[in-house]
C-alpha cells in the first residue's frame, strides 16, 4: 500500500495527484487534532458553524479522498479509480464554489484558494490526459 513515489507512472499528473493525496492526509490530521483551527479559517465568513463534529466529518471525507487519490496516482490506467478520483475533485470543487457563491461561508480569495486551484487543475488535467492513461 505504501509504494514509493518513484514507482509512480510517467508524467506529471500522477505525481500531482499523489501530492494532492499527501496534502489531504495533512488536512485530515489537522481536522482531527485541531478541529477548530484551519477549518474555521477556511469557513471564515461563518466560523460559528464550524464545530468539532463538522471538522471530524470533513476529516472523514478528506481521508477517503486521500485514499482514492493515492490509489489513482499508482493505478492511472484503472478506469474506475481514475473516474472516481476525477469525480472526487469535481465534488470538492463544487462544494467550495457553493460555499463561496451560495452559502457565502468562504471568502474568495482566501485560504480556500489552494484547494480550489488543485481541484480545478486536476479536473482539467485529468480530462486532457484521460486518453493517455485509459485505453
Amino acid at each position: 500500500m505504501f509504494s514509493s513515489i518513484l514507482a509512480l507512472p510517467a508524467g506529471g499528473l500522477a505525481k500531482f495527484i499523489w501530492l494532492s493525496a499527501a496534502f489531504s492526509v495533512f488536512n485530515t490530521v489537522q481536522c482531527l487534532l485541531a478541529p477548530l483551527g484551519m477549518t474555521r479559517r477556511i469557513y471564515s465568513r461563518q466560523p460559528e458553524q464550524v464545530t468539532p463534529l463538522t471538522s471530524h466529518v470533513f476529516a472523514a471525507w478528506t481521508a477517503l479522498s486521500a485514499v482514492l487519490r493515492y490509489q489513482c496516482a499508482f493505478n492511472m490506467g484503472n478506469e474506475l479509480v481514475y473516474d472516481m478520483t476525477f469525480w472526487s475533485y469535481v465534488i470538492a470543487g463544487t462544494h467550495f464554489v457553493s460555499e463561496i457563491v451560495v452559502f457565502k461561508s468562504v471568502k474568495f480569495p482566501g485560504p480556500v484558494i489552494s484547494t480550489f486551484c488543485v481541484a480545478v487543475t486536476c479536473i482539467l488535467w485529468m480530462i486532457k490526459d484521460r486518453d493517455v492513461y485509459i485505453h
